[in-house]
């Protein structure tokens, strides 16, 4: 069984759902983003009116102007009323009527601005003399009647289509970004949580580690062996990066293979010297370099656990290296014929799995193979 893990990037999607709309979109700003939509479409309709269609400036800045209220008056009515009492409360059918009204709202402004430019403005324009004229003798039953409300359906939604469009987008981006901000909220939980399994391995510290390494140490003692004090600078190094260093988020990487390095070193002292124990750790391009504390450990403690069961060929052969800023970790250990490796130390593989989502989304990748005979574990991290 092989399981690989990998997260796509998405660069642009994520600078958009990390930017702070709210913190930015100030009342005031909103008032001058409003102010600067409502005054750019008028002023390019008003040029329109006046280069194309001829209309003097006053005329041309009167049919401008009653687009500009009739439009105004659709799009607030129906994004601060309609939608906070309709859509944003599953109401779709009343949001549809409501939709329809203001279509219809639209069309009876523009009927009464078009006779106040009528009694007010000598326009001589024929096109938009006939215009004015047919809306003279129009009722007020006949705008609103169904054969004329379809057809100044499609000039209403061409009319109010791009003010419709910025705030559709806006609101989209508005809503990502707190969709965004409340999975990060949970993440964040996630990790605490995480944490906290975290620093309940390293108050534990598999006690069967540390009592064999004290017999260890009570043996080499009695023998006055050389070593007893290397051994005892090990494990208290050890106990020192567990219960203090490694409260923080990140440390520096030289610490945490010191660290896995005095641990290896310790373990070795439960086997014999022709044990088939490989442990390269390439100790080079680690100026600078911080990672996240007790990332591999499980996996590490895991081949420990389990390696080293067969009589002959029995093996366990870790790699670590940094290349460009990449963390590379593998391990390989033996074990027993269909051995289900799942859990260490109170934390296991799913948890270390977990905390490398968290901590290092979209820059690593974790790929753990569980065979018949064979654990094996190869990660890859980027730390910067």
């Amino acid at each position: 069984m092989k399981i690989k893990a990998k997260n796509p990037k998405t660069p642009f999607l994520e600078r958009v759902a990390t930017f702070d709309l709210d913190r930015y979109y100030t009342p005031g700003v909103r008032f001058l983003c409003h102010f600067s939509m409502w005054f750019i479409f008028t002023l390019l309709l008003q040029l329109n009116l006046f280069i194309d269609s001829g209309l003097p400036f006053d005329q041309g800045a009167a049919f401008a102007t009653r687009t500009l209220l009739c439009n105004m008056a659709v799009f607030y009515i129906f994004f601060y009323v309609v939608v906070p009492n309709t859509l944003l409360k599953n109401r779709v059918i009343p949001a549809l009527i409501s939709f329809a009204g203001c279509i219809i709202l639209w069309i009876i402004l523009n009927h009464y601005l078009l006779l106040f430019i009528a009694n007010h403005f000598n326009v001589q324009s024929p096109y938009y003399k006939k215009g004015l004229r047919a809306n003279q003798v129009a009722t007020f039953w006949f705008i609103i009647s169904p054969k004329d409300i379809l057809t100044f359906l499609i000039p209403v939604f061409y009319s109010i289509s791009p003010y419709f469009f910025l705030k559709i987008v806006v609101s989209i981006i508005r809503f990502y970004s707190i969709t965004f901000k409340s999975e990060r909220k949970a993440i964040k939980l996630e990790v605490e949580k995480l944490d906290l399994e975290r620093d309940f391995l390293k108050a534990q510290l598999n006690p069967h580690f540390l009592f064999n390494t004290l017999n260890n140490l009570y043996g080499l003692s009695l023998r006055k062996d050389e070593h007893t004090p290397e051994v005892i600078t090990q494990l208290s190094e050890m106990m020192r990066y567990t219960l203090y260093e490694s409260n923080s988020k990140l440390v520096p990487l030289q610490k945490e293979l010191d660290y896995l390095e005095n641990y290896v070193k310790l373990e070795k002292m439960r086997y014999k010297q022709d044990a088939n124990i490989v442990c390269e750790i390439h100790k080079d391009n680690l100026a600078g370099q911080m990672i996240a504390p007790l990332l591999t450990f499980t996996f590490v403690e895991n081949a420990f656990k389990y390696g080293l069961r067969k009589r002959d060929d029995g093996f366990i052969k870790m790699m670590i290296s940094v290349n460009d800023n990449n963390f590379y970790f593998s391990v390989v250990n033996d074990k027993r014929r269909m051995e289900k490796i799942t859990r260490v130390g109170g934390i296991g593989i799913e948890n270390a799995r977990k905390r490398l989502q968290l901590l290092y989304p979209y820059r690593h990748t974790l790929s753990i193979s569980d065979m018949d005979q064979a654990f094996s574990v190869e990660l890859t991290i980027n730390l910067k």
